[in-house]
């Protein structure tokens, strides 16, 4: 199997983990904060459905500045109820999966910066980004929202076996 069909069938066992747990999350739930210095529920969700965007910039764009100097600066959409989420995270599944089907393998080992308010906080090899952003990134949220959702009683999938 080539290098883009192994990228392409991780990010679908992993999209799918967490279309699973986001999708048993109850709207009842989605302003729950474990603690005031914690993001709630609703924020994990929303966070989740927004990070397969970043696809975009992260395969074909060398930088992402999450401050610009000259303009607002990035922030999670926020999601009024699970069912917008999952609409909102299938439609960025499906443009995460196009890009990755399409972006120049040749670029894999430029490196990518992450900067905030113009300056490079972060810069590693365009891969490392894209695992360490689109799976790594993504498995530490889902398992926040996991453990929001144990506190609460919910009953949540086993997603490695």
């Amino acid at each position: 199997m080539d290098l883009r069909s192994l990228m392409l069938r991780e990010f679908d066992i992993e999209s799918a983990s967490t279309r699973s747990v986001i999708e048993i999350t109850p709207d009842a739930l989605m302003d729950y904060q474990a603690d005031e210095s914690l993001h709630s529920i609703r924020w994990n969700v929303s966070h989740l459905a927004d990070i397969p965007s970043w696809a975009n910039i992260i395969l074909r764009e060398n930088v992402f500045d999450v401050a610009p100097p000259d303009g607002p600066p990035h922030t999670t959409p926020e999601m009024a109820t699970v069912a917008d989420a999952l609409q909102a995270f299938d439609k960025n599944i499906e443009s995460a999966k196009e890009v990755i089907a399409d972006f120049s393998l040749d670029t894999l080992e430029d490196e990518w910066s992450l900067l905030v308010g113009g300056q490079p906080v972060l810069t590693q090899p365009r891969y490392i980004i894209y695992r360490m952003y689109m799976v790594s990134h993504v498995a530490h949220h889902r398992a926040h929202l996991l453990v929001y959702l144990r506190t609460n009683g919910i009953e949540t999938p086993h997603l490695y076996g």
